[in-house]
């Protein structure tokens, strides 16, 4: 029995341990925290969409509507100087006139382009070809050459102009002549006389020579620059182009930026397109092209 007894009072005793060493401790609260930090590396990119743009059976004499194309700064370092330019040279390259295949003229040829703070539509690049054929009651002022002439086309509307070859027999020279008419060509010869006011050769190179038009009484044209290439055979119409390769388009004293400004990280910058079908162009598809937007 007593040693029964011994095992209780040390049982008990132990319990009692337990007890003491598992109550509960009040104790004041404590926090603490981390420095992050994170670095984006300096990166330059733009995305532009819609990646597609269709005008679609369009009434020749009109406008195919307005369409709108979105310039994001997806990267994460500021852009500038943004510009846009199309390949319609490329896409026509051989003058189209007197054939019925639309896949002869470019696509791009049509199309104009306002950006977001104009209020005018220019030519993203348009060509308009030598007619080679003679046009009745043209009078060619101030032209002393005459080599080439046609009509620039704006839908429903048709304003004449002339070209007079350089002191070599080319039309990328600084003594070339180029005039326009400003008023709608409705046949006579008051519709039909070269006007060269405010025309200016500001470059050659061995294929082209770059002019402007600065003339406010020329409608369409005014603030417009004009390549001429050095056959004489045709007239490239633009105003947003500021390539400098293959030849300096940027040189033109009207040539200008979509923007110029900064265009922050996520910001966007949204131009206006718009397609000017003329009279006198076949139906059906015409060639594919593209509109090419830069900036640095």
């Amino acid at each position: 029995m007593k040693m029964s007894l011994k095992v209780a009072i040390a049982t008990c005793f132990l319990v009692t341990a337990t007890l003491l060493f598992t109550l509960p401790r009040t104790t004041s609260g404590a926090a603490d925290n981390a420095t992050i930090n994170v670095s984006i590396q300096s990166y330059t990119e733009i995305q532009v969409s819609p990646d597609f743009l269709q005008w679609q059976d369009v009434m020749p004499g009109t406008n195919g509507g307005q369409q709108y194309l979105e310039i994001k700064n997806i990267g994460s370092a500021n852009v500038t100087n943004i510009y846009a330019y199309v390949n319609t040279t490329g896409n026509e390259s051989t003058r189209p006139y007197g054939t019925d295949d639309p896949w002869k003229y470019a696509a791009t040829g049509l199309i104009v382009i306002r950006n977001e703070s104009g209020t005018r539509f220019f030519y993203a690049g348009r060509i308009e070809w030598n007619y080679t054929e003679d046009i009745p009651n043209k009078l060619m002022t101030g032209i002393d050459e005459p080599v080439a002439w046609g009509f620039v086309r704006n839908t429903s509307y048709e304003y004449f102009w002339g070209l007079g070859n350089g002191s070599k027999g080319a039309c990328n020279e600084s003594d070339t002549d180029l005039g326009f008419e400003d008023d709608v060509d409705n046949g006579t010869q008051a519709s039909r006389t070269t006007d060269v006011t405010g025309v200016t050769h500001v470059y050659a190179d061995l294929n082209y020579g770059i002019f402007y038009l600065d003339r406010a009484s020329q409608p369409l044209l005014d603030d417009t620059c004009i390549a001429v290439n050095a056959a004489c055979d045709y007239i490239y119409l633009y105003k947003y182009d500021k390539r400098t390769s293959p030849r300096d388009y940027g040189i033109c004293n009207v040539a200008a930026h979509l923007q110029v400004e900064d265009l922050a990280p996520k910001e966007t910058h949204t131009v206006t397109l718009d397609a000017y079908a003329p009279y006198g162009i076949p139906d059906g598809d015409l060639a594919t092209g593209n509109i090419y937007v830069i900036a640095s």
